[in-house]
């Protein structure tokens, strides 16, 4: 795909792209699950069509679209398989944040192969020493999506880079040569995602490999000054989710259309399907709260866009919307696949059914903290009523 900025062009062919990679996505999703991971041709559809690269900076050859567009691909990725669309997202989100680093990390990365896919895990769950030129990373870290495909991994860390030696959330970037990881992604929701365990030995991180996380939040990175779009002055806590909400709600428009042609074919009792009065307000249900979960979240996306196109910052406000919206939209997503799968019968019951399969994305995502309805909406509450967000956000 050619170096096309931020032309808006670009937005509808990313889009065709997308829509064209569903059914080819769906085809794969039971492979996917059975694998444990997302397949390589899928890899491959997402860099070739450049999708890929939807947030990377145009001057590494990327889109550099806003981050709604990357909601908007998610949502049509997601109809096809909930797993590969999240895998999808990941590489984006890690391409944004890597867009944030200095400039050497950046073409540590990109200047060898601006194609080279991104993972990691933002908890800080590791440690870090200091070392002549940097630091000595070690400790294992959870649910690292897409790693089996990225070259390089960014990963949270405390350093003792703040005041009086106070530990910092930081990211670093390491290379997959590395890490290890662990063969441990056995579960029953998001299983393509390959969102296994990895582990760090004395991996050494020079300093420009640093990403310092207070400047991230407030959008003052130093990968910032140097890719000026409104994108990389996001901050990636209370913003972020809207994407990943965005792959779950792509999931149950995905469900609620198999489900619609499930009631056009079927028969209940010798009674067509789509006749059953209890099933048409099943549908009509579903797909309201799926349509409703699509405007509040890509609209969320859309405002926060627009108001960082102006030079203005998100406050604590804004990330506390956010963050309730986009678990708003994740739970309005769960009810609607919910609620279909309890009248889709015997045929729920199979695994190469692609309802169920949505069913246990959407619930395995719903609990994911990040969009956590019972989380996110208590986050909002505190935020309303004035009290302290130190540690929740």
């Amino acid at each position: 795909m050619p170096d096309e900025g931020t032309d808006i062009t670009v937005r509808p062919k990313l889009l065709k792209y997308a829509r064209e990679l569903v059914p080819k996505l769906r085809e794969r999703s039971r492979a996917a699950e059975e694998a444990r991971q997302i397949p390589e041709q899928s890899v491959s559809d997402l860099v070739t069509t450049g999708l890929s690269r939807v947030c990377q900076p145009s001057r590494f050859g990327g889109s550099e679209q806003p981050w709604d567009v990357l909601c908007e691909v998610s949502m049509e990725l997601g109809k096809g398989c909930s797993s590969q669309a999240w895998v999808f997202n990941i590489f984006a989100e890690y391409s944004c944040l890597l867009a944030q680093f200095p400039e050497q990390a950046q073409q540590d990365v990109w200047g060898v192969d601006p194609k080279t896919l991104i993972s990691g895990s933002y908890v800080p769950s590791g440690e870090a020493k200091k070392t002549e030129g940097g630091w000595l990373l070690n400790g294992r870290y959870g649910f690292s999506s897409g790693v089996h495909n990225s070259g390089w991994s960014i990963v949270g860390v405390l350093l003792p880079i703040g005041e009086n030696d106070s530990h910092v959330h930081c990211f670093v970037l390491v290379s997959k040569l590395d890490r290890k990881i662990i063969d441990n992604w056995q579960v029953s929701g998001l299983s393509g995602t390959g969102s296994a365990d990895i582990e760090f030995h004395e991996a050494f991180v020079p300093e420009h490999r640093v990403l310092d996380g207070r400047l991230a939040a407030r959008g003052e990175s130093p990968g910032s000054e140097l890719n000026t779009a409104p994108v990389y002055k996001m901050p990636n806590f209370g913003f972020a989710q809207t994407a990943l909400a965005s792959v779950v709600i792509g999931a149950a428009k995905g469900a609620i259309s198999d489900f619609t042609m499930l009631m056009k074919t079927e028969k209940v009792r010798g009674k067509p399907m789509a006749d059953i009065h209890s099933m048409q307000l099943r549908l009509a249900e579903a797909s309201a709260q799926a349509e409703s979960a699509r405007l509040l979240v890509l609209g969320t996306a859309r405002e926060n866009m627009a108001k960082l196109s102006t030079g203005a910052k998100l406050m604590l406000g804004d990330l506390a919307r956010n963050r309730r919206n986009s678990a708003y939209g994740v739970d309005l997503s769960k009810r609607a696949v919910n609620s279909l799968l309890e009248v889709t019968g015997t045929a729920g019951l199979y695994l190469e059914n692609d309802i169920q399969r949505a069913f246990r994305d959407i619930n395995a995502a719903s609990g994911y903290y990040p969009l956590s309805w019972d989380l996110n909406a208590t986050i909002y509450g505190r935020y309303a009523v004035g009290l302290d967000l130190e540690g929740f956000l």
